[in-house]
């Protein structure tokens, strides 16, 4: 009966010591998956991060209709950046994912355009304290509310 107790002390202390491990490996990493939709919608619209903070950001199109009609991307912006603006700036450039070349220097992060069960991902390190829209550039995306929030603490 000792010994049966003593074991499960000893499991009990590796749970515990593989929990602590795991919480702090956690805090170094943060992963967000974004779904975006033939109705121009996130399914995540705000996250939260630490500033200096690994963070990977895959965008899946859970769509239906083609790529060259309905494609969906993740742009991080840094402050400051007018969300309207910028989308309005790359509706003219297919070629570049709906980026215009000119904008380049306002964006933290970014996919590729994606189209139906198409994903991809972007890993970067979260910037100073504080508020960053994003949004997918397709033309009228943005303006149908398919942007959100990063939030760095």
């Amino acid at each position: 009966m000792n010994l049966l107790r003593y074991s499960l002390s000893l499991l009990a202390a590796g749970l515990a010591i593989a929990s602590v491990s795991s919480r702090a490996f956690g805090e170094d990493e943060k992963t967000v998956v974004l779904t975006g939709n033939d109705q121009m919608k996130y399914d995540v619209t705000s996250f939260e991060v630490n500033a200096g903070q690994k963070v990977t950001v895959t965008m899946k199109n859970a769509g239906m209709v083609p790529k060259i009609a309905m494609g969906h991307n993740f742009v991080l912006l840094k402050p400051g950046t007018n969300v309207m603006a910028f989308a309005a700036a790359g509706a003219a450039h297919s070629n570049e994912g709906y980026i215009a070349p000119d904008q380049q220097d306002k964006i933290i992060a970014q996919t590729k355009l994606t189209g139906p069960g198409e994903s991809d991902s972007v890993t970067f390190t979260a910037p100073a304290a504080g508020t960053y829209d994003y949004l997918c550039t397709f033309p009228g995306h943005a303006a149908a509310g398919m942007r959100g929030v990063m939030t760095v603490k």
